[in-house]
């Protein structure tokens, strides 16, 4: 192999040929005079070899840049692979690029020079894709392959603040909102940065419907609990027929995504799925706390009271009544809680790329789906429940 190419979503490009020249800071290293060509030189005593690094960015060069991920986000998603939630992050990911450096060896990339550029991958948070099909993360490891390999458990997004920041509408609100959560994650003892960008401020923020909010916890509460009985290997027929009997209790078959009805009605639901969708108690909670059936989110450091959730739903007795008692908590509320979770799930984020566990003792996965509900509840994007993304 003498070519590879990093791809990366990044704010601000002169930190990718940065990286490369701190990464070959023992090279001889030549730029061009427009900063988007770097070239080492590696000269030994009978032998000399160059690598060039060609940075090709979405702002200036469009016309060649979005064809290439559209060719690039095809190849990806066509290939069949068991390791679908891997395939998806990595779908979003090619979606989120905006800029490329294509790398060309004079001769075959040794191993030294490889560690090289995978450490110029780690400072930008790039991923590497070789002409064998296989795109791997700073680490090297395979994420995903052409025949639908991967060597990892999970891939984390990586997103320029320029792509997912564009659509917020920041005010003193949104301002005050940031401050007060960052001094009480620093006094709870957990990483905060400064350049992490605000939430849309209260007089631009929209936020969905009590109709909107109850449906979708019903629904949650739904899978969940047929996620769980799954995943604890409960007789699945059984299973199936419990769920479908409250559902029509509840008057709730129209209130489903259409991921959540395939794993609802799939015969021989996966286990993995399994567990995910059990994890939506965690979204459920949230969404209960909003319709001000719960009185606190409180610290994410422990999965909900399952009982307590569940049993809200129940006691209502159907799905009218437990509409008309929610109370919505006020805007600037659930503002305020999305805000927080935001700063929590990037601390989250960033000690798990950096191979160390949740700070102050989050649990991750508990603030990750915590994450999802609130960016749903407040129209992150817009998108839907499926699509929702928990970017940071």
């Amino acid at each position: 192999m003498n070519q590879c190419t990093l791809y990366i979503s990044i704010k601000g490009y002169e930190k990718i040929t940065e990286a490369i020249r701190t990464a070959f800071g023992d090279k001889q290293v030549q730029m061009s005079p427009d900063g988007n060509q770097i070239t080492v030189v590696d000269k030994k005593l009978f032998s000399k070899t160059t690598v060039t690094f060609s940075l090709m960015t979405l702002d200036g060069n469009p016309g060649e840049f979005e064809p290439m991920i559209r060719g690039m986000y095809g190849f990806f998603s066509q290939i069949e692979t068991p390791h679908e939630h891997i395939q998806a992050k990595v779908l979003k990911q090619i979606s989120a690029l905006n800029a490329a450096v294509g790398i060309v060896s004079s001769k075959e990339i040794d191993p030294n020079t490889l560690n090289r550029i995978l450490e110029a991958a780690s400072r930008v948070h790039a991923v590497l894709f070789l002409p064998t099909g296989q795109l791997l993360n700073p680490e090297g490891q395979v994420v995903l392959s052409a025949q639908g390999e991967s060597e990892v458990e999970d891939f984390t997004v990586t997103v320029s603040t320029d792509l997912i920041d564009a659509h917020i509408q920041s005010s003193p609100s949104a301002e005050a909102r940031k401050e007060r959560n960052m001094a009480l994650l620093t006094e709870q003892g957990v990483p905060v940065i400064e350049h992490l960008p605000v939430i849309d401020g209260d007089e631009f923020a929209a936020v969905r419907t009590k109709e909107e909010i109850a449906a979708r916890a019903t629904a949650l509460c739904m899978v969940a609990m047929y996620g769980a009985d799954v995943a604890e290997d409960t007789d699945t027929k059984e299973a199936k027929e419990f769920i479908e009997g409250v559902i029509e209790l509840y008057g709730a078959s129209s209130f489903f995504t259409e991921k959540e009805r395939a794993f609802l009605e799939s015969d021989s639901p996966d286990p993995t799925d399994a567990i995910q969708f059990a994890w939506m108690y965690e979204c459920y909670w949230v969404l209960l706390w909003s319709l001000g059936y719960a009185e606190e989110l409180g610290y994410p450091d422990s999965v909900c009271d399952v009982q307590a959730a569940v049993d809200a739903l129940r006691l209502a007795g159907n799905f009218e009544t437990f509409l008309e008692q929610a109370k919505v908590r006020s805007k600037a509320d659930i503002l305020e809680e999305a805000d927080r979770i935001y700063r929590y799930d990037w601390a989250c984020v960033d000690a798990r790329i950096k191979g160390n566990p949740a700070p102050a003792g989050l649990n991750d996965g508990v603030v990750l789906e915590r994450h999802r509900a609130l960016n749903w509840l407040v129209r992150y994007m817009d998108a839907e429940w499926d699509d929702v993304s928990t970017d940071t």
